[in-house]
């Protein structure tokens, strides 16, 4: 449609990604847009593809959402709740639009044991109570490690109270293997960048 940048955003955010706008809201939307446009800014003046090409590539991200639930299922009846939502996560990515990824979800967290941080008794740590997430929901859980890897987080997982470089560890930046220490008379397993426990 040769429209730029900052159209082509408003125009796929209120139109093609209607349903997506709805759930996560417009401003996360339209930035994650912005965001792919700037990754790759050969869509913008790339061919223009037919409407069979469209669906065929639906319908193989579809296939491959299809195939994370397949396996997410198969953890879900083997008890194994935490690598059923990582699979759900992937299915969303995959294809955003395919299933209601917050059903599937609500299922797997009522099958969920309850999360129990490290015991800190003995220690002069402690948890901070609540965290000044990047985006969008103010408090815990933490939504996933790191500014850029955006590792998956296991729901319930807490920070330790410091001075840490980053102030949260969505920032963090020392997400390399290593870069982790016990504390506490090696009580406690920290990320050093941004005080996640890892124990």
């Amino acid at each position: 449609m040769n429209l730029p940048k900052s159209l082509t955003v408003r125009y796929l955010t209120d139109h093609h990604l209607r349903a997506l706008t709805v759930r996560h809201g417009r401003k996360v939307i339209s930035r994650a847009v912005a965001s792919h446009l700037d990754a790759h800014p050969e869509d913008l003046t790339g061919p223009r593809i037919s409407h069979r090409e469209r669906r065929t590539r639906q319908a193989e991200r579809d296939a491959n959402a299809a195939r994370y639930l397949t396996f997410a299922h198969r953890h879900y009846v083997a008890a194994e709740p935490y690598e059923a939502l990582a699979l759900i996560d992937r299915a969303e990515l995959a294809s955003p639009t395919y299933k209601d990824f917050s059903q599937y979800r609500r299922d797997v967290q009522k099958r969920t044991p309850p999360f129990a941080g490290t015991d800190l008794t003995g220690t002069n740590l402690r948890h901070r109570a609540l965290l000044p997430l990047a985006n969008p929901h103010p408090g815990p859980p933490v939504m996933h490690h790191g500014s850029h890897t955006q590792e998956w987080v296991y729901p319930g997982r807490l920070v330790i109270e410091g001075n840490w470089p980053a102030a949260v560890p969505e920032h963090c930046t020392a997400t390399d293997d290593g870069l982790t220490d016990w504390i506490a008379n090696k009580t406690v397993l920290v990320c050093t960048g941004c005080g996640l426990d890892c124990t």
